[in-house]
């Protein structure tokens, strides 16, 4: 499920830009509505991408900010595939999203999920089997650097 809608999108972007972005029929009086789900669909996926790894997904109740972010990275995904001239705007915001999932991948930003929501199931059962008196040698920590 995308974590933005396409109203969201015309919430924040211009009924022009966005119709500019989606369709080359210059008689156009609105967006290509299924381009924009489309955009924004392909956007979740990435962003699920990043936090697969330490949430489990789908999130019950994503926060606000994935919303924000879904849209960011859905313009700059159908800027890229035009001549406009504000690619480099686009190009800001896609960064900095991927800056803020890759620092919410690495723990070192947090969604504000509830505690239950924080671990794929599979590290879960991993803790239950390694809680035993005995410290693991091999972690996220000793391994970062390799």
């Amino acid at each position: 499920m995308p974590y933005a809608q396409t109203t969201d999108l015309q919430a924040r972007y211009s009924n022009r830009d966005l119709t500019q972005l989606t369709t080359s029929d210059i008689s156009a009086v609105g967006p290509d509505l299924a381009v924009l789900a489309q955009a924004l669909a392909d956007a979740s996926v990435e962003i699920d991408s990043y936090l697969e790894a330490r949430f489990t997904l789908p999130l019950s109740d994503p926060p606000a900010a994935l919303n924000r972010l879904c849209c960011d990275i859905a313009i700059y995904r159908l800027q890229a595939l035009t001549p406009l001239h504000d690619l480099e705007d686009a190009r800001k915001r896609y960064e900095d999203a991927i800056k803020f999932l890759t620092q919410v991948n690495q723990g070192k930003l947090t969604l504000g999920l509830s505690a239950d929501a924080l671990e794929p199931p599979a590290a879960q059962a991993e803790a239950a089997v390694v809680g035993t008196n005995r410290s693991r040698v091999f972690t996220r920590g000793a391994l970062h650097e390799y």
